[in-house]
């Protein structure tokens, strides 16, 4: 049956292979181990397959008030998982072994899923691609075999492991080069609509990293044409570039959502020098990204092979994209002009596998001469790598098996060349396939297993107590059990994982994403200058125990290991594990409040912290350009301290550590008798050019990246709360500082009690996903409301029925203006941009439809 029908026959061959190339996960597979990184597999890609499953199957498509403090799921987890076809495929088997219940589409189910997908999406690589060579007039074997150099690859593993929406790419890059030369032999756009529309729809980061390849592959191909009807270059791009417009058009409901989300993203820009060439990552033995098989290397010197073009595009190509991945330049281009990233080097193994496949048709034809002539230049460029690298050591599993694929090479290769019968030629794919089978096992072994600490992730650590820790589950239990409340938050993340909320179904205090909502990490960052316990890029966390900040957020709840006693003001223990307390905030206010007092945001950058908490609290803070309430400053007691050295020196700004660890003391000559807390602010900036440290205020710890580090915030101006005492010592270890700005602040939280005391005016709370319906009682009169859902486009409202402008108060939180008496406000959420861009994509679906008709009919 499989020889009659070749396509069923290829598919078999392909999932055989993915079979076999997963065989080191499947095996880990039932040992209760799974296919996913241990940092961001468990932090990111299963937390968040998890939530948009729970979202999606429950009808709702945009928002998610889990996700953080909320947050516009459509379009700033359009980078992950959202938008995603592969994800959006697999949803409806996962929803029907749901109803069936044979599974809990749980973080563990995800994880135990990920190598099926895996070896699917695969399957679907060597197929699509293999179809892709055949059409390009290479053979049936050949074909696979140059498929598989580019599916069967440890860059396929790397992305799938770690990030594995990464590995979609792999299944478009292919389309795109069908879709291109379908237009160049044909003038058939069609497949090549069809792959830019779904690009632009998937995934918009890979979108713009495989339309850039996509454009180098159109300009090699207009400098070697491959069939004879390619002369009219000018009619050619301009179907590329109709056909790429028609295609945005059609993705345009994901990407436009999806690149709104980016734009609003905030990350400090990379400071580091990016230099123009770095001439060694090791890719003949040891690289961590790609590793060239030998015998795309050997058919690199088969000069007679550039006669035939196909040939002569593939590696030229190869060659192109050698010479780019040893320039972090061109890393930086491909990642939006950021921070290198080496993520786009599938391109090498999909040319290096159309090199293959097209010269393993010719290797017959080949001289002796030529070939040994070939291998001897194989043979030098290895042995240069080998020397040239100061860091390469023999191993008898990595080094020895790229040797060993070396030698079978040459020896096969010569043997294929000599007897010149079409069974050498199988002879030597198959021994290419058999080492690329053994290489990417060795290479999820060893590089990902082992080196990436993948082999830790299991189910004991999945359902255990460093991630989804079953006495946790216990308290939130607890604590669901004694609430009514529509909306209350819960400060808890299991170790450095700031999507733990999501894991353990809560709406926190935490999220962890590359992108995220600018004006709550701004909040964070500079508006608030919140400590979050670790400094990092891409995520917040906690409100470093400030307890005003705690109360305007509805924070709720806090839970804590028994041993730590810093708890913020106001809020006691009503809760108790082994080995974790619950504490609940007594001062905690409404989901929305009345305001009278407006106070100007701009004119509240030049007080401290403590001063904006406070305007949050007396009324409402607006970014409008209305004069705005007088300003109260209280509470800076800077003067009333002085400082003493401990273990260091300090002069005019400059901190000279001289102990292993030291600082100074902050000494409260006449303190006052109070249980409030202090509010330490200061500059720190650390001279040390790579040298992460810890800070530590009182007992208060937080950690500090090095200045070269990639995640660094770059925002050095702190803001630590301690308990109010006599006594304020500020640490950090041996080496030299700039501590410069140094205030101190007293908070007696008399403000926050008497809100905290206020009737509240909310009647009826009723959140349903990307809708928020509020009955309020505005007997005070009051001139605008607030509430607790961070601002961002895409918010719209109704006040009694009347279109309402949303404004952004109180930093990063919606507010509306409100009538005397009762108000019912409607707050709705659509991704930024969705209808018009919905409009676009249905415009340019019929138009595509009516334009690829016509195509045909002429």
């Amino acid at each position: 049956m499989l020889n009659k029908h070749p396509y069923l026959m290829l598919l078999a061959m392909s999932f055989s292979l993915a079979a076999l190339s997963h065989g080191v996960f499947l095996y880990q597979w039932t040992q209760g181990q799974y296919m996913a990184g241990i940092n961001d597999g468990l932090s990111q890609m299963m937390p968040f397959k998890h939530l948009l499953y729970e979202q999606y199957t429950s009808g709702e498509f945009f928002y998610s008030f889990d996700f953080g403090l909320g947050a516009g799921t459509f379009s700033e987890l359009a980078y992950y998982f959202s938008t995603s076809i592969v994800f959006l495929l697999t949803l409806p088997f996962a929803w029907l072994l749901d109803i069936a219940g044979i599974v809990q589409p749980d973080v563990l189910f995800w994880a135990n899923a990920a190598v099926f997908i895996s070896v699917i999406r695969m399957s679907l690589v060597l197929f699509i691609t293999s179809r892709v060579f055949m059409y390009m007039k290479i053979p049936y074997w050949p074909s696979l075999i140059g498929a598989s150099v580019y599916g069967i690859s440890g860059m396929f593993f790397r992305h799938t492991v770690y990030w594995e929406f990464f590995a979609d790419a792999f299944l478009w890059l292919p389309l795109l080069v069908l879709g291109i030369e379908k237009i160049f032999r044909e003038q058939k756009p069609g497949w090549f609509l069809l792959a830019v529309s779904i690009s632009f729809f998937d995934n918009f980061y890979f979108a713009y990293i495989n339309f850039l390849l996509a454009a180098i592959y159109i300009l090699f191909r207009l400098l070697i044409p491959l069939t004879d009807p390619e002369k009219k270059r000018k009619k050619k791009l301009l179907t590329f570039m109709g056909t790429g417009i028609i295609g945005f058009g059609i993705g345009a409901v994901a990407f436009i959502p999806a690149v709104y989300a980016y734009l609003n993203n905030h990350r400090p820009p990379f400071q580091q020098e990016i230099p123009i060439f770095d001439p060694f990552d090791n890719i003949l033995y040891t690289s961590r990204y790609i590793i060239l098989p030998a015998l795309f290397v050997l058919f690199l010197f088969m000069f007679r092979f550039y006669r035939n073009k196909t040939f002569r595009l593939f590696a030229l190509l190869g060659i192109a994209g050698i010479l780019m991945h040893l320039s972090p330049l061109v890393s930086s281009v491909f990642n939006g002009f950021s921070a290198p990233q080496y993520r786009w080097e599938y391109f090498i193994s999909f040319t290096a596998g159309g090199a293959v496949a097209s010269g393993l048709s010719m290797l017959s034809k080949v001289s002796r001469r030529s070939f040994l002539l070939a291998a001897g230049f194989t043979g030098l460029i290895y042995l240069i790598y080998a020397l040239l690298d100061p860091a390469l050591e023999f191993d008898w599993l990595e080094t020895g098996l790229v040797l060993v694929g070396l030698l079978l090479t040459i020896a096969t290769g010569w043997i294929a060349a000599h007897l010149r019968k079409p069974s050498a030629i199988r002879m030597v794919g198959t021994v290419l396939l058999v080492w690329l089978i053994v290489f990417v096992n060795f290479y999820q072994s060893e590089k990902i297993l082992e080196m990436g600490n993948v082999a830790q992730v299991s189910k004991e650590l999945i359902t255990g107590k460093d991630y989804d820790d079953p006495e946790i589950r216990g308290l939130l239990e607890q604590i669901h059990d004694r609430e009514d409340d529509e909306m209350y938050r819960i400060e808890w993340m299991q170790g450095v994982r700031n999507n733990t909320p999501i894991v353990q179904g809560f709406q926190g205090l935490s999220a962890y994403s590359s992108i995220l909502n600018k004006n709550l990490l701004y909040f964070y960052l500079y508006d608030m200058e919140i400590d979050m316990g670790r400094e990092s890029v891409s995520r917040y966390a906690t409100l470093g125990n400030r307890a005003n900040l705690f109360s305007l957020i509805r924070g709720k709840y806090i839970i804590r290991p028994t041993e730590d006693t810093n708890i913020p003001y106001g809020f006691n223990e009503i809760l108790a594990s082994e080995n974790y307390k619950v504490y609940e905030n007594e001062n905690v206010l409404p989901f929305a409040r009345g305001a009278t007092e407006v106070y100007s945001e701009e004119k509240l950058t030049m007080h401290p912290p403590l001063v904006r908490e406070h305007a949050m609290l007396n009324g409402i803070v607006l970014n409008n350009e209305e004069e705005g309430s007088p300003i109260q400053v209280t509470g800076d007691i800077t003067s009333d301290f002085t400082i003493e050295e401990k273990m260091a020196s300090y002069d005019d700004g400059i901190l000279e550590v001289t102990g292993e660890t030291g600082g100074i003391d902050l000494v409260w000559e006449d303190p006052a008798e109070s249980s409030g807390d202090l509010y330490v602010s200061f500059n720190l900036v650390n001279t040390a050019e790579d040298e992460g440290f810890n800070l530590t205020v009182n007992d208060y710890v937080t950690s500090r990246k090095s200045n070269q580090s990639v995640y660094k915030t770059y925002v050095d101006d702190l803001t630590i709360r301690v308990p109010s005492q006599e006594r304020v010592r500020i640490r950090v270890p041996n080496g030299r500082y700039f501590l410069t700005e140094i205030q101190l602040f007293a908070e007696d939280y008399e403000a926050l009690e008497r809100e905290a005391a206020e009737p509240t005016g909310v009647k009826e709370l009723n959140i349903d996903g990307s809708r928020v319906e509020i009955l309020y009682d505005n007997s005070a009169d009051d001139g605008y409301l607030s509430a607790v859902i961070p601002y961002e486009i895409g918010w719209s409202a109704e006040v009694n029925g009347v279109d309402t402008e949303v404004l952004k108060a109180n930093y990063a939180f919606v507010g509306v203006p409100i009538e005397a008496g009762e108000n019912r406000i409607v707050f709705t959420y659509r991704p930024p941009f969705f209808v018009p861009s919905l409009i676009v994509s249905i415009l340019s679906l019929f138009f595509a439809a009516f334009w690829i008709f016509r195509k045909r009919a002429d």
